[in-house]
């Protein structure tokens, strides 16, 4: 996004806490960096098992803190400041004294009602979503005080829009700019993939293998189909929460766990899958579905996956019920016998070109 509204000459100042080599191809933006605790946190979540390394919460809430101090502490004069749940209290405290506007960016829902929605899922495993699920009493509390700090909503979807507008957010405050992806990346230039009779329904699963993805409506649903020349690759980290769900499966479609795999391998696997399924219980947006539309690959999203804002029934994808599996089945067999290749532009310009219509507006 930021580069793209860099190109439509709207981009202020890019607050990264990211290291300046991974923004290699940021173009003319102005970026300033503050990417110690992010190595030392991506280094640990990544490299160390999980049962050897601080919790994600506790990572990432010592990440999150930093950086948004360090952003106070350098923050200059601008029109509006964007900040993201859990990262940006002290920067929209410091902006405000700066008579700057702030925008609240929500890639989730409202962290009250994903705790609520997901909390069954939780319990279902004895687990606790406040300590294993990563939302606490202390994270609720910031974030809450974010709220009130901020002049503006902006959300990527319908979904997310309407569980803000359930905290009491008035919709008049609440802008909705979908995401996209980079064409660079992610495009059907190298799209090969064509079945032919004997080769199997090739479905992709992308993104981290936790409860909050509902894989375990996937794997129910392959189970259900039965004996179906089908086959699911699997590609994202796996969390431990999810390992009862994935050892629990007993059904005869082969499924092949990769882990974490890089971007080209993902978009490489997009072009040679025929469904990309995201059955999750909560996704604020699912990036991946953009990613795959850019590729030329169809998507069957839940209904409570942001993303499904841009599929349009039986041409590009299909929505279905969350955690129905029986009709889940359904559209999966569907789309094995009418397979297709999907086209359209879902890059970042229209995205950036909204949200600067919708700043002028305010």
């Amino acid at each position: 996004m930021a580069i793209a509204l860099s190109a439509q000459q709207a981009m202020g100042i890019y607050y990264s806490g990211y290291p300046r080599w991974k923004l290699a191809d940021s173009l003319n933006i102005d970026i300033r960096c503050h990417s110690s605790r992010t190595l030392v946190t991506y280094f640990l979540h990544g490299k160390v098992p999980e049962r050897w390394r601080p919790s994600n919460r506790s990572l990432f809430r010592w990440q999150d803190v930093g950086f948004d101090r360090w952003v106070a502490s350098a923050l200059q004069p601008t029109d509006f400041l964007h900040g993201i749940p859990g990262q940006c209290l002290e920067s929209f405290r410091r902006a405000r004294s700066l008579g700057i506007r702030t925008v609240l960016n929500h890639a989730t829902g409202p962290a009250k009602q994903v705790a609520r929605i997901l909390a069954p899922e939780y319990q279902r495993l004895c687990l606790n979503v406040a300590g294993d699920g990563g939302i606490t009493t202390a994270d609720l509390s910031r974030i809450e005080s974010e709220f009130s700090c901020a002049d503006f909503h902006c959300c990527a979807s319908s979904v997310v829009r309407d569980q803000l507008i359930t905290e009491g957010i008035p919709d008049v405050k609440i802008w909705v700019v979908p995401y996209g992806a980079n064409p660079i990346e992610w495009n059907d230039h190298g799209r090969t993939r064509k079945r032919v009779a004997g080769e199997p329904f090739r479905l992709l699963f992308a993104g981290q293998v936790s409860l909050r993805k509902g894989l375990r409506f996937l794997l129910r649903t392959l189970e259900n189909a039965g004996n179906q020349a089908w086959q699911l690759d699997v590609m994202g980290p796996l969390l431990e929460e999810s390992r009862a769900d994935r050892e629990s499966y007993r059904g005869k479609i082969p499924i092949v766990y990769h882990g974490a795999v890089s971007r080209a391998e993902l978009a490489e696997a997009m072009r040679q899958s025929d469904l990309l399924v995201l059955p999750s219980l909560e996704e604020g947006f699912g990036l991946v579905v953009v990613q795959a539309l850019s590729c030329g690959l169809p998507c069957a999203v839940s209904s409570m996956v942001g993303a499904k804002d841009l599929i349009v029934e039986g041409v590009n994808g299909s929505v279905s019920p969350v955690g129905d599996v029986d009709v889940l089945l359904s559209v999966l067999q569907m789309w094995e016998n009418s397979p297709r290749r999907v086209s359209g532009k879902w890059d970042w310009s229209e995205p950036a070109r909204k949200l600067i219509e919708l700043s002028m507006a305010s």
